[in-house]
Formats: structure tokens, sequence, C-alpha cells
């Protein structure tokens, strides 16, 4: 069919139904009345009609509307008025409808107020049209014609567009068995209320009016049965209504004044109808926003698993990046040290390769740091510390690096004692961090300054630098993680974790650290900020029995333990263990290996070590069973350290509860060695 012929089918079926549908209507207006209907469902029709298939079909309402009042014997002129007022009503509706984003499902509050505007203001047009059309044939103004015009208008949009719209729109939907019951229920209560009132003379109870019982199931049906349900409900009321007056035994049959009583019911209806519409569409509108808002909770979560999941197996993979690293920097800075102490290459090579092994145990350190800050399962151990031990240990960890650069370092402390409440190992690793930042950002030659304040109830330490400063875009990003910096700022490189993590322990410390810089070329300044502790702690030489093992040595960098010892070096990784038993030799201890827990054992059946190294991810059994096994068979007269390049609280309290005295992190040195195998020796 061509475009015209399925136009005319439209405007001819269009005609048909509308014809019959006012002919039907004009039955509802009550004889002996002011000329106005309780309800119109004309309007409806007509608005739907022209918004679901089209505003062209115009012509369709305009003909049949003007045939009917033709055949019911009005005359022509006040006929084609009035047909031309409820056309023009209906394209003002659909005008207004198409410009707001009106959609027929009602599920939003916004199609709700905007179907009543146009209800309102359409209907406005056709009833002032329609009194100026009897007016024009020599009738006088009649406002109660008008009033009622116009109201019957609005509560016949509102009660029967409803559902006219979403009937046609979708009228194919599905319930459970439960709520047919609970519907049949609702629309039964409805029905029988609406026919006692319109109906029956029995629409009190005593002095009190039905009516206004009549509003539960209504609030029923817009909570449970949403627009669908609620439009059904208004369509039904104003039908009962409409043709009760007319027909029934109700009270309002037959009376003498029943313009006015016809125009308190449409107020009644019209009201009902406006603010279950409303009602029914905030319900449903929360709804749909309640499903939405659960659908993106579980969204939310399966995201927050899978970035826990992501974030886990981030750490895990870090962790275990570290200890495969770690593994061959062992034999690699046990091997520098074995040719330090034969003499063996030249000093200057050395002297780099143990520096940047140094550097890169560090690096994976700090990894390993941020992962765990980053899941929170980073804790401080916190204790009275002073301000000028945390001083002296970063300078004793960093004054290597700063000999490399050949740079000047100065540092002024306060005289007064100072003590903080922290963890001395990250207070430590702070400075750390900022004097090698210092040290690696400033060409060789250059001058590092570490002053420290009082600041009230704060210490302020400053470390200033005259290096290569920091561009003004560049400084807001500072102590971002893995940043990257631009060419100027990133020719040292690095993993640019070190100041980030700076940051995030002094804010665990609630202090705080901030970076000032002039611009490039003009040096750098970072500021971390402590809170002092409230007081002083009292100091108590405690027993050297409840000392912990686990606690960092305090002894010399050159100290070893008086005397030999045998010791035995367990670890898979066969040049680590040869290394680090040459050093141990070259100390005068005697020194074994083997390289799995079976080995282990069987060289113990015929040897009573003083100190057993063990490595932890040993292919037979895993140094945590050794250590028990070691304990069984030789109490506590043996010392036992795990050599591990897993360093993280988690391992160290495994190898604490499997009865190792200390704890050592890959790559070790043979210093490191020495110094816990002297301070375990003295407890």
């Amino acid at each position: 069919m061509s475009e015209r012929s399925i136009y005319l089918t439209k405007l001819t079926l269009l005609a048909a139904v509308y014809a019959a549908v006012v002919y039907v209507s004009l039955f509802l207006v009550p004889a002996g009345g002011s000329g106005a209907s309780l309800v119109w469902p004309p309007s409806a029709v007509a608005l739907l009609a022209l918004f679901l298939f089209g505003p062209e079909l115009w012509p369709a309402l305009l003909v049949s509307f003007f045939a009917v009042l033709l055949l019911k014997g009005i005359a022509p002129p006040i006929a084609a008025g009035v047909a031309a007022a409820n056309t023009l009503e209906a394209l003002a509706g659909v005008y207004i409808l198409r410009r707001f984003d009106f959609h027929p499902m009602f599920n939003r509050l916004q199609d709700a107020m905007v179907f009543v505007l146009a209800a309102f203001l359409s209907t406005l047009v056709s009833s002032t049209l329609i009194v100026l059309v009897r007016i024009t044939g020599g009738a006088v103004f009649d406002s109660q014609l008008w009033a009622g015009l116009w109201i019957g208008h609005t509560v016949s949009l509102l009660s029967f567009g409803p559902f006219a719209a979403r009937w046609a729109y979708k009228p194919l939907f599905t319930r459970t068995k439960r709520e047919w019951i609970e519907g049949g229920l609702v629309f039964s209560a409805i029905v029988i209320l609406d026919i006692l009132i319109y109906w029956t003379p029995y629409s009190n109870v005593g002095s009190v009016s039905l009516l206004y019982l009549s509003i539960i199931p209504l609030i029923w049906a817009a909570l449970r049965t949403g627009p669908r349900g609620m439009s059904l409900a208004l369509i039904m009321m104003a039908l009962i209504a409409s043709t009760g007056v007319l027909f029934g035994q109700g009270p309002l049959t037959h009376n003498a004044n029943l313009a006015q009583e016809l125009f308190g019911i449409q107020l009644i209806i019209g009201t009902l109808s406006l603010i279950f519409l409303i009602f029914s569409a905030i319900v449903e509108e929360r709804k749909e926003a309640t499903v939405r808002l659960r659908g993106n909770v579980e969204q939310l979560q399966e995201a927050l698993e899978k970035i826990r999941a992501e974030d886990q197996a981030k750490a895990d993979f870090i962790a275990i990046l570290a200890h495969e690293l770690r593994n061959p920097l062992s034999p690699l800075l046990s091997g520098v040290e074995l040719m330090k102490v034969r003499n063996e290459g030249s000093p200057d090579l050395l002297k780099m390769m143990g520096s940047h092994l140094s550097t890169m145990a560090r690096l994976l350190d700090d990894l390993l740091d941020m992962s765990r800050i980053s899941q929170k399962r980073f804790q401080l151990q916190k204790q009275p510390v002073k301000l000028d031990t945390i001083v002296a240990q970063s300078l004793e960890m960093i004054t290597p690096f700063l000999t490399e650069r050949n740079h000047t370092l100065t540092t002024t402390i306060p005289p007064e004692e100072l003590w903080l409440d922290g963890d001395q190992v990250r207070l430590v690793q702070i400075l750390v961090n900022l004097l090698n930042n210092a040290a690696k950002y400033t060409n060789p030659s250059g001058v590092i300054k570490l002053r420290a304040e009082r600041d009230n109830a704060h210490v302020r330490v400053m470390v200033t630098d005259n290096g290569i400063g920091i561009h003004p875009t560049r400084l807001k990003k500072i102590f971002e993680p893995f940043g990257i910096s631009d060419s100027t700022t990133n020719r040292a490189g690095g993993l640019h974790v070190g100041l980030s993590l700076a940051k995030r322990m002094a804010e665990m410390h609630h202090g705080s650290l901030e970076a000032q810089s002039h611009g490039e070329g003009k040096g750098s300044t970072f500021t971390v900020r402590l809170p002092l502790a409230l007081t002083a702690p009292l100091i108590v030489e405690e027993p050297r029995s409840r000392r912990s093992r686990f606690s960092r040595s305090t002894l010399g960098q050159n100290q070893k333990i008086s005397g030999a010892l045998e010791i035995l070096v367990v670890d898979d990784n066969e040049a680590a263990a040869s290394s680090l038993c040459k050093l141990l030799e070259h100390n005068g201890h005697k020194a074994s290996t083997a390289n799995d827990a079976t080995g282990a054992l069987a060289w113990c059946e015929a040897h009573t070590p003083a100190a057993a190294l063990l490595d932890i991810g040993l292919p037979d059994m895993d140094g945590y069973g050794l250590a028990r096994r070691l304990r069984q068979k030789f109490g506590n007269s043996i010392l036992l350290v795990a050599l591990t390049g897993y360093g993280q609280d988690e391992d160290k309290r495994k190898a604490r509860e499997a009865g190792f005295n200390d704890h050592l992190t890959k790559p070790v040195s043979i210093v490191d060695v020495e110094r816990v195998l002297a301070e375990l020796a003295q407890l």
C-alpha cells in the first residue's frame, strides 16, 4: 500500500471509532443539566489517537465529531464550532506532550506532571471556544457551563487518559498468581465502594462518607499495582461515578440542583485522579530507582570484588617478584663482598656494584611496602624513639650513596632531647628516602642540608638540596606513585615510589610531608612534620633474657661474634649458599652447606651446629618445617636465622612461630649476618 492509502485507512478507522465514542458519550450528558457531562471520554481518545498515530490525523476528529452533532440535531454552525474546539484541544495536548518528552508508560514523575499540564491547558482551550461558539449563536455567557466543560474534559483526560495511554502503548503484561489475587482484592474493593457511593443510598456509614474509605484501596493500587493498575482504578471510578449519577439510586439521582452536584463530583474525581496519578508515578519511579540502585550496588560489589582480587593478585605478584629477584641478588652481593675481602677486582667497580645491589634491594622493599599500604595490611610498630637516633641511623644508611655522589651533607638538630612515638624503622625509612631523593636528583658535588627543629607539639625535619629542582606543574604530582616525569626531572630514573611511600608513612604517624621548589635548577626542600610524644618515656633496663630476638641489632657495622662457630647454611640456590659459606669461613667460622631439608637433617645427624641459616623456599620441606625439626632435635642450643626473600610482617610472624631466633631478608650482607649472630650470642 502507498503512504496515501495507509493515511486514508488510518483516517477512516479513527473517524469511525471516534464517532462511536462521541455518540455514546453524549448519553452521559444529564438531562436538565447545563450541557456539561461528568466525564467526557472523547477528550482522552482524541488526545491519545493523535499522540500515538500522528497529529496529521486531526481531520478524522473534526469530521466525525461534526457528523455526530448534526445527527443529534445540532445546528451546523454550533456543531462545527464544537467539533473544531475538541479537535484543537487534542492538537494542543499533543503539542505539550511532545514538547516535554512525554512517555505513555507513566514510570516517571515527569510524565505524570506533563500529562497533568496538557490536561489542564488543552481543555482550557476547548471549553473557552465552546462557550464562545454558544455566545455567537445568541446564548449568554454561562460561567457554570464553562467551568463544567473545563473540569469535565480535564477529569476525563486524567481518569481515561492514563488508562488509554498505558494500555494502548503496552497492552500485554505478566503477573504472578499472587499478584492476580492481590489485584482482584484491590479492584473489588474499589468497585464495591464506588457502587455504594454513587449507585446506592448507602454512601455513608453514620455521618462518615464512604468516599474517605475509598482512598485506602486507591493507595493500595498505587503502591502495589503501579501506573497500569492505577490507571485502571481511575477509569473504573470515573465510569461508575458517571453512570451512577445518571442511572443509579444514589443520593444524587434526580437531584433538583443536579448541575451543582455534578460540578462537585467532577472536582472530587479530578482531585483524586490528579493526586493518585502523581502518587503512582512517584512510587513507580522510586521502585525503578531502587531496582537500578540494587543493580548498581551489585555491579559495584562485583567491581569491588574484582578490584580486590586484582589487588591481591598484584600484591602476590609483587611479593613473588621481590622474592625471585632477591634470590639472585644474594649470591651477587656475597660474591662482591668475597671479592672485596680477597682484594680481587677493581675497588671502584666493586663499590659501584655493591651500591647498585643495595639500591635494587631498597626498591624491592619500597614496592612491597606500597603494596601492603594500598591493601591496608601495613601496621606500624610504635614505641618511644629519640629524634637524634632516627637521624643517626638515617645518615648511617645513606652515607655510602652520598660519598659515591661526592655530596656534602650538613645536619642541624636541636640540642634538647626530643621523643617521637613511632615506628623507628619506618621513621628512618622516611628520612632515608628523602635523603636518597635529594642525592639522586642533585648533580655530583652538590650540597644537601638536613635541619630538624621543634615546632610546638611537633618536630619539623627539612631536607634541602641545590639540585635540579621541580617544575611547578610536576610539583603537584611529586608524591604520586609510579609517576611519569618529564625528560628533565626523570633523568635519574627509578620507580618513583620513594617519595610516595615517605608521605604515606608520615601520614600514618599523623604527620605530613610537603615539597617546595622555586623551579627547575633551583633545588628543592622536603619538609616532614611529625607529632612529638606527649611525655618522655621512662627508660628501664630490660633483662637480657626478655629482649626481643627479632629486634634489629645495634652493634657496630664491623662487629662480629667472638670465636668460631660451626654454622650450617641451607639454601637451594647453590651459588648463594656457597658464597655465604665462604664469607663465613673468611671470618673464622666453620661453615657447611645443604641444598634441601633432607640434606640438612642428614648433616645434623653427624654434627651439632651452633647456628643454622635457613632459606624458607626449600624444595622438599619449607624452612618453617625444617626449623621445627631442628628445635625438636637441639632445643634452644642452636641459633636459627631465617634467610629468605620473603620479608613481610606475615613472613616474620611465621618465622617466629616456627622457632627462628631472627629473620633476614635477602640480599644479605655478611655484615648483617655477623651482626645478628653477635646479638643472638649475647642473649
